[in-house]
């Protein structure tokens, strides 16, 4: 408990909390005001009323939270790296696997916390904005935890990035290549591209329906539980030069 409040104050100072946060309150103005300004242009498309609120709003929501993902795993790990922080606390009775399964658990519980707040104001938008009859709340809750799912292989593998590289530029330009390999490999049918993550994080977005994909959803926790195991192992056993 006493490693989880240090980590805690940490990600505080470092902005981590306040970039998460951020990002969950701006995803959902975004929601707001999108709909607001194209609200005849989207309930004139030939799709069901809860497909245009999840899919059509979520496209630019799950950017900004791919790059809060990538911004916020560069600035947790940065504090440690600064001054061989990390490199100190080999030497100290301190258990560095703890300091990184706390980290992992810190990002889960914020980038739950910005996903619910977006989906929030997805809820107050087909509550009151759609046909009546047609908004959906055990659907919308079952695209929230889908899209928080498949939002955690890239957390878990940024996250293991970041806690190998000192420089957080490098963390920083592999999120941006793999935002951009998503983008390309995300329209493929073939399943060999659901194993990158930034592929995964992007397919409720582009799905043009919003029943729930299983395979998918396999996928995600498996690489999810991969990169975390990983990471724990690596951060165990090979120490930084």
């Amino acid at each position: 408990m006493r490693t989880l409040l240090i980590e805690l104050k940490k990600c505080r100072r470092s902005g981590v909390i306040l970039t998460m946060l951020s990002v969950g309150i701006l995803g959902a103005l975004y929601a707001f005001i999108n709909f607001i300004i194209r609200k005849n242009s989207l309930l004139s498309l030939p799709l069901p009323p809860m497909v245009i609120l999840m899919t059509q709003l979520y496209g630019m929501i799950m950017v900004l939270n791919l790059f809060a993902i990538v911004v916020a795993t560069c600035m947790i790990y940065n504090i440690e790296h600064n001054g061989d922080a990390l490199k100190k606390m080999y030497m100290l009775p301190v258990k560095v696997t703890g300091i990184y399964l706390w980290k992992f658990i810190i990002m889960l519980v914020l980038l739950a916390i910005c996903i619910v707040i977006q989906n929030i104001a997805l809820a107050c938008i087909g509550s009151t904005m759609l046909p009546s009859g047609e908004f959906e709340l055990y659907t919308l809750i079952k695209f929230t935890m889908y899209s928080f799912l498949t939002s955690l292989p890239v957390m878990a593998l940024m996250l293991l990035v970041s806690s190998r590289f000192e420089n957080m530029w490098i963390t920083l330009g592999i999120g941006v290549a793999g935002f951009f390999s998503g983008m390309i490999m995300a329209f493929g049918n073939s399943k060999l591209f659901l194993s990158n993550p930034f592929v995964l994080i992007m397919k409720p977005a582009f799905s043009p329906t919003v029943s729930l994909d299983y395979t998918i959803i396999t996928m995600s926790i498996i690489e999810t539980i991969i990169f975390l195991v990983i990471g724990l192992w690596l951060i165990k056993h090979v120490r930084y030069e």
